[in-house]
């Protein structure tokens, strides 16, 4: 008896609904991208029976960023009247869904 491969967190499904892709534009980029948050997922939490919620969707907005972030190479996400208008640094709604950083429970030994 075979035991069924676990449930993967985040689908590119959700992705695209969550970015409002209505096409199959670069669908390699968008299944690259959620293959690796899913590798990473695991890496970070293992496979639990049921991913919880908050993790779900902190996956998909990370696949989410990832995906996007082949748009700017160089970290420069637009021009404003200002000049060059960066891609931020760290993702604190990201950061509290998956518990990471300031976010992560305190842990003894």
């Amino acid at each position: 008896m075979t035991t069924p491969e676990p449930a993967t967190p985040v689908t590119t499904d959700a992705v695209r609904d969550y970015l409002h892709l209505d096409d199959q534009t670069d669908a390699t980029a968008l299944t690259s991208a959620v293959a690796a948050v899913n590798d990473l997922l695991v890496d970070w939490f293992g496979v639990p029976a049921v991913w919880p919620a908050r993790r779900v969707q902190g996956g998909v907005m990370l696949a989410s960023r990832i995906y996007r972030r082949r748009n700017s190479p160089s970290g420069v996400e637009s021009f404003g009247e200002l000049g060059p208008i960066y891609v931020q640094r760290n993702d604190p709604d990201v950061a509290q869904l998956l518990g990471l950083g300031h976010y992560q429970r305190p842990a003894v030994g």
